[in-house]
């Protein structure tokens, strides 16, 4: 079939984010590379940009409301095996019988993953598909159980790496990263699209994977090992780096929804979001974003103004084009979540003004203590708090006359 199954099926999905039927919403939705083959990206290419005639959805895997992402699985295990297999078969015209096969390194698999790309941005004519697919990227994202033991990060390059065990977490994600920024740069000089870089990190395993993500990225999956980890937290919540939160999916795997860290995250004003994972194993509808907002509105005990926040952040870590989220946020919505149209996303202006100031306060705070001030601000602010409630108390009693105050427990404390 060529493919042609699961094109139809991811269409039908695509058509019902298009019909927008009560609501507006837009998908970014994955696909795997491997990087087990070069001719992966060309493959894919095929697949979405092909004319899928017949159906009820003809054309190409592609929609207004739907960006790709494609998600790299961190198999090293998998791939350095077929290196170390021993001697081969006689193979007509490839290897001679009984030759030892080449130890495959790291670098090869990053060559995989990312020289057809570098090659489609600087030669588009010689690989149109590809280079076509490219425009329709928007993110990569890194992703593998985090739990499965893994290596000491160390300083090998990846053309020295040929262990059996898995590169460490944090290594595997720098050199991902490290490429991805070059190729920015080479798509941006030629007026191209770049593409964003959001890994799985903290669903599960060393909450200090996170560390990494921090310094690499502006939004990741899952983070809800961050509860661990609180100056991460503070970190994170500083930069406002995005967390897109599945709690369904985390409840069948890592963590129960009673005791997920997302409401916590949220009051506390970090960037979070609400997100699918794997819906067709972990949800019951056809609208499995909506199933993740009416489980997480009951179970966290959320208001509308809150779902609308979550949703305004959804938007904000999205790498949809400025021109959609314009109409969903507003025309000065890159100004800050203050400039965000409050019609539009139903936040109110008080609540967002709410969560800037107390950002910004945070970030006087820690510039601050930075430059040695800490000490001296920290006191003052004590005495400026004392001072604050000794002049409401005495506003509170000079309004009551002494017969007029009510009695209660604490009323010997006044």
């Amino acid at each position: 079939l060529e493919g042609r199954y699961f094109a139809e099926l991811t269409k039908i999905v695509l058509n019902r984010h298009e019909q927008s039927k009560g609501h507006a919403s837009g998908a970014e939705m994955r696909l795997s590379i491997y990087g087990m083959e070069r001719e992966e990206w060309s493959n894919l290419a095929r697949w979405i940009l092909r004319d899928w005639e017949g159906g009820d959805f003809p054309g190409p895997v592609l929609s207004t409301h739907n960006r790709w992402v494609v998600q790299i699985p961190r198999l090293w295990r998998i791939y350095c095996l077929k290196g170390k297999g021993g001697n081969t078969p006689k193979i007509p015209g490839g290897t001679a019988a009984g030759a030892p096969q080449k130890i495959r390194t790291f670098q090869e698999m990053l060559e995989n993953l990312f020289r057809p790309m570098f090659e489609a941005t600087l030669y588009p004519e010689k690989h149109p598909q590809v280079a076509r697919l490219l425009r329709h990227i928007v993110a990569f994202d890194s992703v593998d159980d985090e739990g499965i033991p893994e290596s000491p990060c160390g300083c090998r390059r990846p053309s020295q790496y040929t262990d059996d065990a898995n590169p460490s977490y944090s290594w595997q994600l720098y050199y991902l990263w490290a490429n991805l920024a070059v190729l920015n740069r080479l798509r941006e000089a030629r007026n191209l699209n770049a593409i964003s870089f959001r890994p799985h990190a903290g669903e599960t395993g060393d909450a200090m994977h996170l560390a990494a993500s921090y310094m690499l990225c502006r939004s990741v999956n899952h983070g809800i090992n961050l509860h661990r980890q609180v100056s991460l937290q503070y970190l994170y919540y500083l930069d406002q780096v995005g967390l897109s939160i599945s709690p369904l999916s985390n409840n069948f795997l890592f963590c129960k929804i009673a005791n997920n860290p997302f409401p916590k995250f949220f009051r506390r004003g970090m960037n979070v979001t609400l997100s699918t994972d794997d819906p067709l194993l972990f949800h019951m509808s056809d609208d499995a974003l909506l199933e993740e907002y009416s489980v997480a509105r009951a179970t966290f005990d959320l208001s509308m103004t809150d779902i609308s926040e979550i949703a305004r952040n959804s938007v904000l870590q999205s790498d949809f084009e400025p021109s959609f989220k314009r109409q969903w946020l507003g025309d000065h919505y890159a100004r800050g979540v203050t400039h965000c149209d409050e019609n539009r996303t139903h936040v109110p202006l008080i609540r967002a003004k709410f969560r800037a100031e107390h950002l910004a306060l945070e970030h006087m705070l820690v510039t601050l203590i930075a430059a040695g001030k800490g000490s001296s601000v920290l006191k003052d602010m004590m005495m400026a708090f004392s001072t604050a409630r000794e002049a409401h108390r005495e506003i509170l009693v000079q309004n009551f006359k002494e017969e007029e105050i009510p009695e209660f427990p604490e009323q010997n404390q006044i």
